[in-house]
């Protein structure tokens, strides 16, 4: 089988990359994505007991690689915890995804059965 020409970890950083400065500025209090692309999305889980913010990226089932594909729909970066009490800005949230990147747990493929 031959080598991925992108890895998931370079995708994922280019996406946290590509993220708009406007899509980490204000959050709802509503869940639901934020911002997404081909391979992932940030998703805004919901609010915290403490009233923050839970964020998180996620892999789409419309990804470009096998990989990524088998991840689906699981986290892959996260949580990360936004609070009015300690406000971050976009390029400290995308840091922190940075450094809550989840190593993805190998799927067992599923063998065909003989007949």
């Amino acid at each position: 089988m031959g080598r991925q020409c992108k890895s998931t970890k370079k995708l994922l950083a280019l996406f946290i990359d590509e993220i708009p400065d406007d899509k980490l500025l204000e959050f709802s209090d509503t869940p639901g994505e934020i911002y997404s692309q081909q391979n992932f999305r940030l998703d805004l889980q919901g609010k915290t007991s403490s009233g923050g913010w839970n964020l998180q990226i996620q892999v789409n089932y419309g990804a470009e690689t096998e990989a990524l594909q088998a991840m689906a729909p699981d986290t892959i970066s996260g949580p990360v915890l936004v609070t009015l009490e300690l406000p971050m800005t976009p390029e400290e949230i995308r840091e922190e995804f940075r450094n809550k990147i989840i190593q993805p747990q190998p799927q067992p493929r599923k063998r065909k059965r003989k007949r």
